[in-house]
């Protein structure tokens, strides 16, 4: 067995987030979307999830399939030995759910889902209807048995949304109020394979093997809620160390004066979420909404020859009288290589140094 492990500091340090950008990286062939739901929450909350998939080449149609990981620290590796609890848009490429919608996408074309949970994996997961999602995008029927296709990329967006009644004037009588039924919801993004927090990203330049979360908010008017993926190859479990930070970049302490940290193990392909995390995780009654949590790499172990180990999180700030989410992304502390990506001065392509992510697909489609 394969075993790698990172040393991490508790020392002092300041957390520094970037501005986000305009524009983001999102299209892949292969996406994880974090965290889903159909399952009842908090109070009156009713949380459902609906996915937006959008084909972004401009010319060839594509085909989707969707594997579904329920929440638990449990192994969700054996999804992928074969197709059979898979989601795909042809029955001839051997998924044990069909949705036609899913083949044949045309160029630009979007295909809504509307809570896939509830329609294709009803009562899964061990108390609730809640996970994640992991999807792949190839041109369309080009899917083999042997589990190859020709990658064609895509876009994901998931909203989480719960019902709420409103009260509104009354049109036709002045003075009185009529009561209407809206939701309040959040946008979770597709999170592409090669944006994922990676072990081996670090050099004397930049260290992506953490990720962090901001506007960590907890007391009587809001909860926060953080959800972990492992999404390493189907052999690999993870070990994470979760730290929350103060608005001045100090750590917080617990009652010995000692760094409050958490360890997390997380099997292949496993999700949790931790909800109201400052307290039930960290015994942190309230917190300010400059607070921040940092997830860390510090452990990896594989069955796989050639192990790819990866990790995405989120956060969601919820207000508790009204169960308005607000969702978190994830950051890394660095900025974006624009020399990997933009020519130089004279023209030709600078090279980029280092480990700069995931350096290849976790996952494949396995054979029929």
């Amino acid at each position: 067995m394969l075993r790698k492990t990172l040393t991490v500091g508790l020392a002092i340090a300041v957390l520094t987030i970037a501005a986000p950008a305009g524009a983001q990286f999102m299209a892949a062939d292969l996406l994880y979307v974090s965290g889903v739901a159909d399952t009842e929450g908090v109070g009156d909350s009713r949380w459902v999830t609906n996915l937006a998939i959008t084909n972004v080449e401009e010319e060839v149609e594509i085909d989707v399939a969707i594997v579904y990981l329920p929440t638990g620290l449990i192994s969700n590796g054996s999804q992928f030995i074969d197709r059979s609890t898979w989601l795909g848009g042809r029955e001839d490429d051997g998924f044990g759910l069909i949705d036609p919608a899913l083949a044949d996408i045309p160029p630009g074309g979007t295909v809504m889902l509307p809570n896939p949970l509830g329609q294709y994996w009803p009562n899964e997961g061990e108390t609730v209807n809640f996970g994640a999602l992991v999807i792949f995008a190839y041109e369309a029927n080009t899917l083999e048995d042997d589990g190859t296709r020709v990658y064609a990329n895509a876009i994901v967006n998931s909203r989480v949304s719960t019902s709420r009644t409103f009260y509104e004037p009354d049109s036709e009588n002045e003075g009185e109020f009529v009561e209407v039924t809206g939701s309040y919801g959040q946008t979770l993004p597709g999170v592409p394979w090669y944006n994922l927090a990676d072990p081996s990203a670090i050099d004397d330049e930049e260290d992506l093997t953490f990720l962090i979360l901001a506007g960590a908010l907890e007391g009587d008017d809001f909860r926060y809620n953080v959800g972990v993926l492992n999404a390493s190859d189907p052999l690999t479990s993870i070990t994470l160390v979760l730290q929350p930070f103060q608005g001045n970049g100090e750590p917080y302490l617990d009652d010995n004066e000692i760094p409050v940290v958490r360890t997390l193990s997380m099997p292949p392909l496993s999700h949790i979420q931790y909800n109201n995390v400052m307290s039930t995780l960290f015994g942190i009654e309230e917190t300010p909404p400059d607070s921040t949590i940092r997830i860390s790499f510090v452990n990896w172990s594989s069955g796989s020859s050639v192990p790819v180990v990866g990790m995405t999180v989120y956060g969601t700030l919820i207000d508790n009288r009204t169960n308005d989410p607000t969702a978190i992304l994830p950051s890394f502390a660095y900025p974006y290589n624009i020399e990997c990506q933009w020519p130089s001065s004279d023209g030709t392509k600078s090279q980029a140094t280092g480990l700069r992510r995931v350096s290849q697909r976790p996952l494949a489609i396995p054979s029929r």
